[in-house]
């Protein structure tokens, strides 16, 4: 697939996946990359080595009952076959292991949305603390991590309670077009988030 054509499917599913998102009303605001000032908060450094910063694609603040006010970034993949989602995942789960190190306040939860799934016989395994480690630990990412370049070193650093904080608080999320529009409709967002600004004000209903 051509690098813009590429692009241009990623950007829709970012929209496509905040839209979802902030349609379930339980989204109290959201932002892309590209929304200043908030986009800042989904820039990330890698710790060591010379490679590039990396960001999110979206990241927001939930509303209700035990997310109230808890924050999250998210991951999009737009992809309708598995691909290389997981490599793709692999990269995610050491960008969440630096993100939490680097800015943990903006980092309760860490949403993968994609529109396939991958290695659905491992499935139960990806959110796990081992499968972290895994990633983080892969000649990919070792070094930009850790800046070392062997295991044995990299281990000294390797922070364990943060390997399992990580896999606590990521979220697979598998859309489909049918389960986008199992939403509320435009008509009654705005009827059902009236309502819920009006009592978050203090307004009688």
């Amino acid at each position: 697939m051509a690098g813009e054509e590429s692009q241009k499917l990623g950007d829709v599913g970012v929209q496509r996946a905040k839209q979802w998102l902030d349609a379930s009303t339980r989204v109290r605001s959201s932002w892309t990359q590209l929304e200043y000032p908030h986009a800042e908060l989904l820039h990330f450094p890698w710790p060591k080595g010379s490679r590039e910063p990396f960001s999110f694609d979206l990241g927001g603040t939930f509303r209700g009952e035990d997310l109230e006010g808890q924050s999250f970034v998210a991951e999009v993949k737009n992809y309708k076959a598995e691909s290389n989602l997981p490599l793709h995942f692999r990269n995610f789960l050491a960008k969440c292991y630096v993100a939490l190190g680097h800015r943990p306040k903006a980092c309760d939860h860490f949403l993968w949305m994609s529109w396939a799934p991958f290695q659905a016989q491992k499935w139960d395994q990806h959110a796990t603390a081992g499968n972290v480690r895994k990633a983080v630990l892969h000649p990919d990412n070792i070094e930009s991590v850790f800046g070392v370049d062997n295991e044995a070193d990299s281990l000294q650093q390797l922070d364990m309670e943060r390997l399992v904080r990580v896999a606590e608080r990521i979220w697979l999320i598998t859309l489909c077009a049918q389960q986008e529009q199992l939403v509320l409709t435009a008509e009654h967002f705005v009827e059902v988030t009236s309502k819920i600004l009006a009592k978050e004000k203090g307004f009688e209903l």
